[in-house]
């Protein structure tokens, strides 16, 4: 009761107050107060308007960044990553370089090599690296490339990546001293009327590398076959292509560097580029011909460079309007070229055969890796399985064929010996009848050499008698004439 009595008398005196508030004050102070606190009121709604304003468009960059990121993604990777969000490339240090020898000076394969390598290299190129990135192979910052460059032009070009970071070779290699430098040029003006300019410009940016990354292992590349018979074959030819390759492998040597012989897994039996390897205008490379060059970099690693880590691909889709493109007399390309050429740069031409490095790097999980993996180990297992048995099958084969052939050859001479045992026995029994019939002609010889003896004594005893007769004839008369004579 109390308290609701100091309520009243409060209450009271409150009301007292304003009213005494009122009269003191007068109706013009009072108005210009009502009018202060009314601009007030408006200002800080005002205020708040702003604020709900930004918030409102901050939400809606947001909104459109996450759209614009989230369609990329869909289309096979993330879309202007932060810097932190790209993979960092291993810093070279003294230790790191070394120089090849004559045994070295040619990358060898190492067997169980694994990717992470990659986190350790860097790629200086033309239109076939930029295929390797907008394929998902390289990482777009481990790659100063672009389409139509030639190696005379490279040294002084500024380049954009699909980041829309841009470059010159000098910035490019101060921030990314990699353990490993590729440099796959050579093939845009290849067709140089001019050799020595060929040769002196390439060795001078060789010499421009070495010089701005001088703890960084330098591989030259060869350069990759093409079609002879396709649509840049007015510019390149494999003839000219082996000669240069010859070219860089001497200049490896000489310098002590690295060469990197790509070309033999992409050349076929008749000295063009593999069918599937070929990207549909005989220069550039389809999704399996990228993906057999990956491979190959990997599994023939520079010496003594670690290959352990994760090697991940943050992919980033090409937009067409941001890439550069040199259309000079060197790059082979002209505008009749150019619309195919982007089309298959960006993937979006038909005969574009994408990897699964290229859609899924950017998307898979880490079990998803993990599994994918096992997949390819089992796979790879199982054909080496197979490969086994089917050796093993050609060598019992070949062994069987052996056997039958010795088996052959023994009854040859079995049947060569059967052969001469029975002209053997031919010859025998000729000669055993021969003397048979010799032996039955000789008592006959005898016969008649005994009836000729007693012929021949006949007629000898009848000579005999024959000349005897006259004597005995003969005495008579001569007895009768002596007789005759003595007679007187």
């Amino acid at each position: 009761m109390r308290k609701d009595t100091f309520k009243k008398r409060r209450k009271k005196s409150m009301s007292n107050w304003f009213e005494e508030m009122v009269e003191r004050l007068g109706g013009r102070a009072i108005a210009i107060a009502s009018l202060s606190m009314l601009v007030i009121i408006i200002a800080i709604i005002v205020l708040i308007v702003i604020k709900i304003s930004s918030m409102d468009k901050d939400l809606a960059d947001g909104y459109s960044d996450a759209q614009v990121a989230g369609e990329e993604m869909t289309a096979g990777g993330d879309s202007n990553l932060a810097e932190g969000d790209m993979p960092v490339v291993e810093t070279a240090t003294e230790g790191t370089k070394t120089e090849s020898t004559s045994d070295t000076t040619i990358l060898a394969k190492k067997e169980g090599a694994k990717e992470g390598y990659l986190n350790r290299c860097v790629f200086l190129g033309d239109s076939r690296t930029v295929a390797m990135v907008n394929y998902g192979f390289f990482n777009d910052d481990a790659a100063l490339a672009q389409i139509g460059i030639s190696h005379p032009a490279f040294a002084s070009n500024k380049f954009i990546n699909n980041a829309g970071k841009e470059y010159t070779l000098k910035t490019y290699l101060k921030s990314h001293q990699a353990p490993v430098i590729y440099i796959l040029l050579g093939v845009n003006g290849i067709n140089d009327p001019s050799e020595k300019h060929y040769r002196n410009t390439f060795i001078s940016l060789i010499d421009s590398v070495a010089e701005m990354a001088p703890n960084s292992n330098i591989v030259l590349v060869a350069i990759g076959p093409v079609d002879d018979n396709g649509i840049y074959k007015n510019n390149v030819q494999n003839a000219m292509i082996d000669k240069y390759n010859k070219f860089l492998l001497e200049t490896a040597k000489e310098k002590h560097i690295f060469y990197l012989n790509i070309a033999e897994i992409l050349k076929g039996p008749d000295g063009q580029v593999k069918s599937e390897y070929n990207g549909g205008d005989g220069l550039h490379y389809s999704g399996k011909g990228c993906e057999a060059i990956f491979k190959y970099i990997v599994e023939h690693p520079v010496p003594q460079i670690s290959d352990e880590g994760e090697y991940v691909v943050k992919y980033i889709k090409p937009d067409p309007n941001r890439i550069k493109v040199t259309m000079g007399k060197d790059s082979g390309i002209d505008e009749d070229k150019i619309d195919d050429l982007m089309k298959m740069m960006t993937g979006t031409a038909e005969n574009q055969t994408s990897s699964d490095a290229s859609t899924q790097s950017s998307t898979e999980t880490e079990e998803e890796l993990r599994k994918k993996e096992e997949e390819e180990k089992k796979a790879e297992e199982e054909k080496k399985k197979e490969e086994e048995e089917k050796k093993k099958a050609e060598e019992e084969k070949k062994k069987l064929e052996e056997e039958e052939k010795k088996k052959a050859e023994e009854e040859k001479k079995a049947e060569e010996e059967r052969e001469k045992e029975e002209e053997r026995k031919k010859a025998e029994e000729e000669e055993k009848k021969k003397n048979e019939e010799g032996s039955e002609e000789a008592p006959k010889d005898d016969e008649e050499n005994e009836g000729s003896g007693k012929a021949s004594t006949a007629a000898s005893s009848a000579a005999s008698s024959k000349v005897e007769a006259p004597d005995q004839s003969e005495t008579p008369s001569d007895q009768s004439e002596a007789e005759a004579g003595d007679t007187p």
